[in-house]
């Protein structure tokens, strides 16, 4: 199988090109060691034109964040100038949502729990501010790999508040963090969720390098790399939209684990698939999540599908998941002679994302696929164009029995 080089490509020339374009811009890369009231601090802005879920304004020392999609308010400013007063949600409050957390730019040491993150730290270069990760998080990268595996690994704190066991803290003082990139909004004044999956559309999900950037005071690197992302989106968008389109369907098989299977679910996708698929010739399902107890009927309800993207997961006797192989998708959705006539069967176009993925079950899903939006289109194509693709990025072909590529710290040549 042709190995897949294009992610951390694409990541290696993005940093090659800021360097050769104005270096690392005006922003202060460090602590300022005094203060002036009247400055203003950061120069180079990031501005968010698409369905991000992120708003950002500045003003002197301060930058104000607001995550749409975790319901929560980060306000940074820069290292060594006056912290803003009375903001903060305070530590240990019993408030649900909507807190205001606040932090000094640019940091020294963090945690990471949030593969997304990961990726963009390491398209903005600042890899050597990762000082800790979660005890369970994984990631495909394989240099990220290798470097959390030379690094203190955090637990998460939990206490009981009105009787229920409540996250409050991932424990980063353990590792001389500051604090830590996560996925979800939570009652930690030293975790920031990071939401690329909750854009609208696609260079929505493209622009939280921007917001990630915030943190580092790399503005500039990421106007860069997102204006670079956007003109070849919107240059391959151009010449994909004429395309007659083809119907993809999103939908997994539920096993037990004592190899059972008990019922067949079609899911909806979210907007920016709807967006991505649409802009590639796809015409993607939209409907609502449903639910079936019967295979005859499952093949009804998805008899006009040309693609369909699978998201079932194996379950293990001893407990856990692993990924599903073709054999597995045979016999849970009963691919018998049967189910011949069904097109995505017929053309061999049934996919799962975990193409690129670890042995510690992460995928690159989660990781490059979540910004660079640009390459996720042209495997969008792929699926629109060829019966059984085979050249994909992220996207696995299970029909043709297509390999998953295992990466791990072996694999790092950077």
């Amino acid at each position: 199988m042709m190995i897949k080089t294009q992610v951390c490509s694409a990541a290696i020339a993005a940093m090659l090109a800021i360097s050769m374009v104005g270096g690392a811009g005006a922003n202060e890369a460090g602590c300022v060691t005094s203060y002036d009231a009247s400055k203003d601090y950061f120069p180079d802005k990031v501005e968010v034109k698409h369905g991000a879920g992120f708003s950002i304004t500045y003003s002197g020392n301060t930058k104000h964040i607001r995550n749409d999609v975790s319901g929560e308010t980060y306000v940074l400013y820069q290292c060594g100038t006056p912290a803003p007063a009375d903001v903060a949600t305070k530590a240990g409050s019993l408030q649900v949502g909507n807190w205001t957390k606040v932090a000094s730019v640019p940091p020294q040491k963090i945690a990471l729990d949030s593969a997304p993150a990961s990726a963009i730290i390491e398209m903005l270069g600042v890899q050597s501010t990762v000082a800790a990760s979660y005890k369970f998080f994984t990631v495909t990268s394989p240099c990220m790999q290798k470097q959390l595996a030379e690094l203190p690994r955090v637990a998460q704190s939990f206490a009981r508040k009105r009787g229920l066991a409540r996250r409050v803290s991932y424990d980063v003082a353990d590792a001389g963090a500051e604090w830590t990139f996560t996925t979800y909004g939570m009652s930690d004044p030293q975790s920031f969720a990071l939401n690329p999956d909750g854009a609208r559309d696609m260079l929505g999900k493209a622009e939280w390098i921007k917001f990630a950037a915030a943190f580092f005071n790399k503005e500039a690197e990421a106007n860069k790399i997102f204006a670079d992302i956007e003109s070849r989106y919107t240059a391959a968008r151009d010449k994909l939209t004429s395309r007659a389109k083809k119907n993809v369907g999103f939908a997994r098989y539920n096993k037990m684990a004592n190899g059972t299977v008990v019922s067949w679910t079609i899911d909806q996708p979210q907007a920016w698939i709807v967006q991505g698929m649409a802009d590639a010739g796809l015409s993607a399902y939209s409907g609502a999540t449903t639910a079936f107890n019967n295979i005859d009927a499952f093949y009804a309800a998805t008899a006009d599908w040309d693609v369909l993207i699978d998201g079932s997961i194996e379950p293990l006797s001893h407990g856990g998941a692993t990924i599903p192989l073709w054999q597995n998708l045979r016999d849970g959705y009963k691919f018998g002679d049967g189910a011949k006539k069904l097109p995505y069967v017929a053309a061999n176009a049934i996919y799962r994302s975990d193409l690129i993925s670890s042995p510690q079950n992460a995928t690159d899903y989660n990781e490059h696929l979540q910004i660079q939006v640009d390459a996720l289109l042209e495997d969008f194509a792929k699926l629109a164009s060829d019966s059984g693709a085979t050249d994909t990025t992220w996207y696995r072909n299970l029909p043709l029995q297509v390999q998953v590529d295992w990466r791990s710290p072996n694999d790092c040549k950077n």
